[in-house]
């Protein structure tokens, strides 16, 4: 059973996800607009996030403050799904990018909240743009000690990435028990497991944020900032350093509250946002002459990414997805389908290839990636389904190719046996073809691993993907679907839970399309010599010597063959 576990994985019904292009590209942000939202009553609240983060941890209260003005929560730069900058950048860095985010919005003037390095983030823009910046919150504004520096400069080293990624996963189990002392005893394990997970997405570049923010200090900028600010003092760990920034405040107070501590910003978002209103909306306070503009550091060059994203939606919700579009294109468009648990990012090396002359774009299966889980365990035809709204808004109807790995396969055969019209050729990556007792023994083991006081989720998941991929790909690879694989929560187990309920004997027939089928090492290739017979209009290519990953460790060979079978 999911149970409460869904509260923290689940977006609101009134937050939508979204994409603008920004100082390093693509920015990613949650959003949330009421009917009628009154910018002059009420300005936009737009919310900057802790190190390593993301937006996510803010949908609660954007979906609370969204009630009745514009709320929206963005990710920075190199987290979250913003695209990341071309080197370590600093806080005047990241808040020009905030600028480029408000212009790409239209937004004027705003009140911010700013979490952490999030509100080094907000001091900064407050500084660079002064008269944009209403009124300032700050959850935690720790001005350190020299000795609590040094200790925090430790965390900053835990963070730096590591010349050998260790095979037994012991770094994150370390981090895992370094980040769980932040927060308090009574906070629900599954929002400490959501946000543990969300804070290794940075992988290597996560000490970006702290990087950035310790080399700033609040109290040289705070004495600068005319705006009204609320400083939340929360017991998160940094109780006396908040409380030592009282004095450094121009405009401001500070609001110790004890009885919150680290994830209150998603366990008590509605008390939060009483609190957001009470300051916000009561009448002006002192605001004082704002200081001139501090200039805003020069913009890199940057190089045009060949694969975009972007959001769809669909009748399960928002469905996620990289895209990559030649101006010209000439072939037909084609769908790439991921592999559970992990997400359409594996295919990034084939839409950068494929996508050269034609449309190319992979899906993140609904529960998976960044992706909307469905409203209930779905089947493998409720996600087949789903697919044909995403072809429908993406390829125009089609008819299009599809490139199916694992679950990917099984959903692009049912595609291909139900709407034919809509699918031309199909590329597998094995196909899963298990009889009907192999299958009721997998469904029984497709299950939720709830989280665990001593990680041994994250153990599992570790050791289950050294197994697939450690002898056919690097540890950094190993450790990147490591972490992408953990974004399904407790949605995780839905996609083998549909492929093994799903008969699949009595579909392969009706598949008539040609089909090409690529039959790595990966423990299936037994099961997909068997489906073989069954399929009318079938190329088989062992690659015998190939494992888990082969389509991102041999992208080249493996375009190759994909755009062989697909222009002939």
């Amino acid at each position: 059973m999911i149970g409460d576990a869904a509260l923290y994985w689940r977006k609101p019904n009134n937050v939508k996800r979204a994409y603008v292009d920004g100082r390093y590209g693509q920015m990613h942000y949650r959003i949330a607009v009421p009917p009628q939202a009154d910018t002059t009553d009420h300005p936009p609240i737009i919310f900057f996030h802790q190190s390593p983060s993301s937006g996510r941890p803010f949908e609660g209260l954007v979906s609370e403050m969204g009630r009745d003005r514009i709320a929206i929560a963005v990710d920075t730069p190199g987290f979250g799904d913003s695209d990341a900058p071309p080197a370590p950048p600093t806080i005047a860095d990241y808040a020009v990018a905030m600028t480029s985010f408000l212009d790409a919005l239209n937004l004027d003037e705003v009140d911010v909240l700013g979490d952490h390095t999030g509100a080094k983030v907000a001091v900064e823009l407050s500084l660079q743009q002064p008269d944009r910046v209403r009124r300032l919150v700050f959850n935690a504004c720790p001005v350190y000690s020299p000795e609590k520096m040094a200790e925090m400069m430790k965390h900053l080293e835990a963070e730096r990435p590591k010349d050998v990624v260790p095979e037994d996963g012991s770094h994150i189990l370390h981090r895992w028990d370094g980040m769980k002392g932040w927060y308090k005893p009574d906070a629900p394990l599954e929002l400490y497991n959501r946000d543990f997970c969300e804070s290794l997405r940075g992988l290597d570049l996560a000490w970006y944020g702290h990087n950035a923010a310790f080399a700033v200090k609040h109290s040289d900028n705070l004495p600068h900032v005319s705006q009204p600010i609320l400083v939340m003092c929360p017991d998160d760990g940094l109780w006396d350093a908040t409380l030592a920034a009282g004095p450094y405040l121009k405009n401001g107070r500070v609001l110790e509250l004890p009885q919150f501590g680290m994830g209150a910003i998603s366990h008590h978002s509605v008390e939060i946002g009483q609190i957001l209103r009470d300051f916000l909306d009561a009448p002006a306070e002192d605001d004082l002459p704002r200081e001139a503009a501090r200039p805003a550091p020069p913009a890199p060059a940057l190089e045009k990414r060949k694969v975009r994203r972007r959001f769809v939606d669909t009748r399960a919700g928002q469905v996620h997805l990289r895209i990559a579009e030649p101006e010209k294109p000439s072939g037909v468009p084609v769908m790439f389908l991921h592999m559970s648990p992990v997400s359409s990012r594996n295919f990034i090396p084939q839409l950068e290839r494929i996508g050269a002359d034609r449309l190319a774009f992979a899906v993140d299966i609904p529960g998976f990636g960044e992706s909307e889980a469905p409203p209930k365990l779905p089947s493998i035809a409720d996600l087949a389904d789903i697919m044909t709204d995403v072809i429908k808004e993406v390829a125009g109807g089609g008819p299009i190719d599809l490139m199916g790995d694992h679950t990917g396969a099984v959903i692009a055969i049912d595609l291909a046996a139900r709407y034919p019209k809509l699918i031309r050729k199909v590329a597998l990556n094995t196909v899963p073809y298990f009889d009907s007792e192999q299958r009721a023994e997998r469904v029984a083991h497709s299950a939720y691993t709830p989280p665990d006081e001593a990680a041994a989720h994250l153990s599992s998941r570790w050791q289950t993907m050294v197994k697939l991929y450690g002898p056919y790909m690097d540890m950094r690879a190993v450790e990147a679907n490591f972490v992408e694989a953990l974004r399904g929560g407790p949605f995780g187990h839905w996609g083998h839970h549909a492929v093994f309920s799903y008969d699949m004997e009595p579909v392969l027939p009706k598949v008539s399309q040609p089909v090409l089928v690529l039959r790595p090492k990966d423990g299936l290739e037994e099961n997909t010599l068997r489906a073989k017979p069954l399929l009318k209009n079938v190329e088989m290519i062992d690659l015998l010597d190939y494992g888990y990953g082969f389509m991102e460790t041999h992208a080249d060979e493996i375009a190759g063959y994909l755009r062989t079978f697909y222009d002939s």
